[in-house]
């Protein structure tokens, strides 16, 4: 049972490492076409003739009012971005832990039948051994004066064959 117990868990183990790698690739991926696009965006934007001393601007006049409002806001949103952030940090590890458990019970179907046949041979070889032990061994009753005849008799053959010799 000890056994099994750390097959299990070196079947979950990799079933969270195949998990974490999935995710690391799917990552990876992003970042690249992020990448991509980034660099189309700063390639375009090379092609523009921009000169600072050619644009214009436009002053800004603003109450405090609308200062202390527009910090507001910027928390609110910030709050928001935080709960957002929360959200996808909770779903990540609903999708690792559901991997995690998808990958053990992968692990524990396909382990289960070589498990269970390894079972059955031992157990076939544990029967084998123990009925190849056992020794028969017969009983018979012994007669002094019978086996003294048989000695003489054994005695009087190896003689007559050594004569005849």
């Amino acid at each position: 049972m000890a056994s099994f117990k750390k097959l299990l868990f070196l079947a979950s183990l990799a079933g969270a490492a195949v998990a974490g790698v999935s995710y690391i690739l799917k990552y990876k991926g992003y970042q690249r076409e992020l990448e991509g696009e980034f660099k189309e965006f700063d390639d375009e934007l090379d092609g523009r003739d921009d000169n600072p001393s050619d644009r214009k601007y436009t002053e800004l006049k603003s109450s405090t009012d609308e200062f202390v409002t527009a910090a507001k806001d910027t928390a609110n949103s910030a709050k928001g971005m935080a709960s957002a952030a929360k959200e996808v940090i909770k779903g990540v590890a609903n999708i690792v832990g559901d991997n995690v458990a998808a990958a053990t019970d992968v692990a524990k179907d396909t382990t289960k039948p070589i498990f269970d046949k390894a079972k059955e041979q031992f157990d076939k070889a544990a029967k084998k051994s123990e009925e190849e032990s056992e020794v028969e061994v017969d009983f018979y009753e012994m007669n002094p004066d019978e086996d003294k005849k048989d000695l003489a008799q054994k005695i009087d053959d190896v003689i007559k064959d050594d004569k005849d010799k």
